[in-house]
């Protein structure tokens, strides 16, 4: 049997489910589940778990797992969910069975962790500032300014911070402006802050176990952030790309360092330059696949399948 944890609405989560030929189990990130029992004895183990619309799955017959955004959840207060979270992985992340990808919980790494491991692994980063001081931001920016400016990106995974009066959305990256900078106080919460690329193309890179599977996107508009056109996907061209196997050798050593062997990466092509902008653990894959013809749905199946 397979189980997959999920993000509740995944194109290509139902497309890997519609490649498997075996059992699997679906839990999605708003899931309900109740541990049932745990039976530990000295002949057997039995761990039952039951949602809302399956019963008594039986996580001992588990033989691979693909952790792709959710996890294990009560839906009731932080202690029970702990509380489950703790269970679960003295069991489950403990079995001897394929695992691909990571639990959210799991992700203890933030894009400055990664992003020095690939400066250190001999990929290009942009020029770097992180700060809270509107003195050394305004140092930063004029040294970019008759260039093509510098932007910002948030430094968690967090998307979202909420205070009493409004819900602030930290998702996209943005360019600091001369208003911006203008308003911004002596001292804020710390930043972070890079110089502006302009790319030749984008290329989103989709590793999966070994394998990497890669797109160059073709911007014909000014976006400083294209993912705000991945609904309509209008003015992008998306081409199957091959990396330089040195460029694929520094990634994966990148994700290796981090125990990942799912997710994708994000880079810039300028001036016959690569330069690596960020990993992320959950990203979006449909997108590529669907524009390449990767077919990658039969090979994490496949995958799955085998349990190797």
């Amino acid at each position: 049997m397979i189980l997959i944890y999920s993000k509740d609405v995944d194109d290509f989560v139902n497309q890997v489910m519609d490649c498997l030929e075996q059992d699997f189990i679906r839990i999605g990130e708003t899931d309900k589940v109740s541990i049932e029992a745990m039976d530990f004895s000295n002949d057997k183990d039995s761990y039952l778990l039951k949602t809302d619309y399956l019963e008594n799955i039986e996580i001992e017959n588990i033989k691979s797992v693909w952790f792709n955004g959710g996890g294990i959840s009560s839906n009731g207060d932080d202690y029970e969910n702990k509380c489950y979270e703790v269970l679960n992985d003295a069991l489950l992340l403990q079995k001897s069975i394929k695992k691909i990808g990571k639990r959210i919980a799991d992700f203890e790494t933030n894009r400055l962790d990664i992003m020095l491991e690939a400066k250190e692994q001999g990929l290009k980063i942009p020029h770097t500032l992180i700060t809270g001081s509107k003195e050394r931001l305004k140092i930063f920016y004029d040294i970019f300014d008759n260039k093509n400016g510098i932007i910002s990106k948030r430094i968690l995974d967090s998307f979202y911070y909420k205070d009493e009066c409004f819900l602030y959305n930290f998702n996209l990256t943005f360019q600091i402006t001369p208003e911006i900078l203008i308003k911004t106080t002596d001292e804020f919460t710390i930043s972070f802050f890079q110089e502006r690329i302009i790319a030749d193309f984008e290329i989103r890179v989709i590793y999966i176990d070994g394998h990497f599977y890669s797109t160059a996107i073709h911007n014909f508009d000014d976006d400083i952030d294209i993912r705000t056109r991945f609904i309509k996907m209008d003015n992008l061209r998306l081409v199957p790309f091959k990396l330089p196997t040195e460029v694929e050798g520094k990634l994966e050593k990148v994700f290796k360092k981090f125990n990942l062997n799912y997710g994708s990466a994000d880079l810039i092509y300028c001036k016959d330059n690569y330069y690596f902008l960020e990993i992320n653990p959950t990203g979006q894959i449909s997108f590529v696949n669907n524009a390449c013809n990767y077919y990658i749905e039969n090979k994490l199946a496949e995958i799955l399948e085998n349990g190797k």
